[in-house]
C-alpha cells in the first residue's frame, strides 16, 4: 500500500515569480517555497546547522544561502553545497513534492 502525503493548497502560481521565496505554513508544517529558474520547490523552512529560517537568505539558481553562518543547499534535492563557517557537518534539508494543479501550488506535506 502507498502511503501517500497530506496535499495542501499553500499558494497561486501567479505569486510566485522567477527569485521568489517565501516561508509558509502547510497544514502544521512551515516550510520554504521558492522559484528557481521558473520551477517550484519546495523544503524545510529552517537551515539544519543551527535552525536559522532560510527564508532571509540569498536565493542564486538553484542555491539558497543561510545568512547566518553561510551554509548552502541545492533547492532542487536538499543536498548540501557549502558546508557552513567552521566546516560543521550538516544534515540535507528535507524537500517535499510540489505540484501545480491550474493555478494552484500544491505540496505534499506531513501532517
Amino acid at each position: 500500500m502507498v502511503n501517500l502525503l497530506p496535499r495542501v493548497k499553500v499558494a497561486k502560481v501567479d505569486e510566485f515569480p522567477p527569485g521568489t521565496k517565501k516561508s509558509i505554513k502547510a497544514s502544521r508544517t512551515r516550510i520554504l517555497l521558492v522559484n528557481a529558474g521558473g520551477k517550484i520547490y519546495a523544503t524545510q523552512s529552517l537551515c539544519t546547522h543551527l535552525s536559522n529560517p532560510l527564508f532571509t537568505g540569498k536565493l542564486q539558481g538553484d542555491l539558497i544561502w543561510c545568512d547566518k553562518h553561510w551554509a548552502s543547499f541545492d533547492v532542487t534535492n536538499g543536498l548540501v553545497k557549502d558546508l557552513p563557517e567552521g566546516g560543521a557537518e550538516i544534515a540535507p534539508l528535507k524537500t517535499y513534492p510540489v505540484h501545480i494543479e491550474g493555478s494552484d501550488i500544491i505540496v505534499e506535506v506531513p501532517d
